[in-house]
């Protein structure tokens, strides 16, 4: 054996063995314990593209997606007890194989008042060529059985291709559902085949727990294809934030909504980086929305502003001061997760943290823009999701590339 083919074999057993104790032994820079809630039934699964949401009173939902000779299915289980254990996994996409998905374009999951829990996803079009339509499923009891599936994007009757993805998913406390997605319904595909050079950002909302939606209203007409934007929405405020297209230029934007997603009369440039670009990134922004602002985190390749950047935002004026390089020890870091914790705001990053590793990266962010070190997880993470329990919990769920294959780990982290 090669000595350094030793020493990756030793940074892998040591990244395994944080995540396979239940009592991690404490370290001076880790601002969290770490606990190791797979479920035993995801065990030699290969599985993809990981999605997690939490509710009170310990619920947990968790989806992933796997593929076989058929195509891509998405799954759901969930816990009543902060994730210590799942119920049976429910594969929600009625037509086996139809789930188009991959990292950037995933199935979502939401938690809603009385027992809601909806699931969305970008379906294949029975008997379509090029078109994807977004589908929901609704529970009513928390995710023990699940109603039919419902097409939410208004279009699906009109002539022509039209893709559909990069679904985002959340529900007021009211129980207003709201979807926004990455809509070609409009877009020129160039000759020759390819993507679209834009599409638009789209919204729609169900005030009957997913059972009949609203018409679709344009949150954005020049949007990245394949950026999937974020979605926060709280007691008629609802934000939005993708990577705007301007030419060549994919900088974040954000547009916001004071009437539940009726109308978007705000939209706002969070951060003129300049980054000009042929293609698309494959990487959205993340958001946070605590009464009328938070952050918003995006990843930028303009010269000299390489890496992740966060800013703080209002809805009465979008960005609010200068922006954080959030990744600032860290390298190649791309993806931004973030969900609020409390006082304190969880921010993720896939980042590199060896010559043939990935980890996921986790750090905390206070309203005075302070951060905690940076927790490594994972012995070579890919896509990856979190969410928040409380202010003192959460989970955090990702993709982990072995000789084996993918796997998905799930890990609760409580903070110290």
């Amino acid at each position: 054996m090669s000595v350094r083919t030793a020493r990756i074999r030793v940074a892998v057993a040591l990244a395994l063995a944080v995540l396979t104790s239940c009592t991690p032994a404490a370290r001076e820079d880790r601002w969290a314990g770490v606990h190791e809630c797979t479920p035993a039934f995801l065990r030699g699964v290969a599985a993809f593209d990981p999605s997690i949401a939490t509710a009170p009173r310990g619920r947990v939902a968790l989806s992933w997606v796997t593929r076989d000779t058929a195509g891509a299915d998405a799954w759901v289980s969930v816990s009543a007890d902060s994730g210590a254990t799942f119920g049976t996994p429910q594969r929600i996409d009625l037509h086996r194989g139809s789930v188009a998905s991959f990292p950037e374009s995933r199935p979502v999951v939401a938690f809603g008042p009385s027992g809601l829990l909806v699931v969305a996803w970008a379906g294949a079009r029975e008997g379509a060529v090029s078109a994807d339509d977004i589908v929901t499923r609704t529970s009513e009891d928390g995710g023990v059985a699940f109603g039919p599936e419902v097409v939410v994007n208004d279009d699906r009757g009109l002539p022509g291709p039209a893709y559909h993805g990069f679904v985002s998913l959340d529900v007021t406390s009211h129980g207003r559902v709201i979807a926004t997605w990455l809509d070609g319904r409009g877009a020129v595909l160039p000759t020759g085949g390819g993507e679209p050079p834009i599409a638009e950002v789209r919204c729609a909302s169900s005030d009957d727990g997913g059972a009949r939606w609203s018409p679709s209203v344009r949150v954005a007409a020049s949007a990245c294809p394949c950026c999937r934007p974020a979605l926060r929405a709280g007691a008629g405020l609802v934000a939005v934030a993708y990577r705007g297209v301007r030419d060549s230029l994919r900088d974040p934007r954000m547009a916001i909504s004071r009437d539940g997603g009726a109308t978007f009369a705000v939209d706002t440039l969070v951060s003129n980086d300049g980054w000009s670009t042929p293609g698309c990134p494959v990487a959205g922004p993340a958001l946070t929305l605590a009464r009328e602002g938070g952050w918003v985190a995006w990843s930028t390749g303009a010269r000299g502003r390489e890496g992740v950047h966060a800013v703080s935002w209002e809805a009465a004026g979008g960005a609010t001061g200068p922006a954080l390089a959030l990744d600032d020890t860290l390298r190649d870091a791309a993806h931004p997760m973030l969900a609020g914790m409390g006082q304190v705001t969880l921010a993720g990053v896939i980042a590199r943290a060896g010559p043939e590793r990935h980890a996921l990266a986790l750090r905390l962010l206070s309203a005075e823009r302070a951060s905690s070190p940076w927790l490594l997880l994972g012995a070579d993470a890919r896509s990856a999701a979190i969410a928040v329990q409380d202010p003192v919990n959460a989970l955090a769920a990702w993709i982990e590339q072995s000789d084996a294959g993918p796997r998905l780990r799930l890990v609760r982290l409580t903070r110290r």
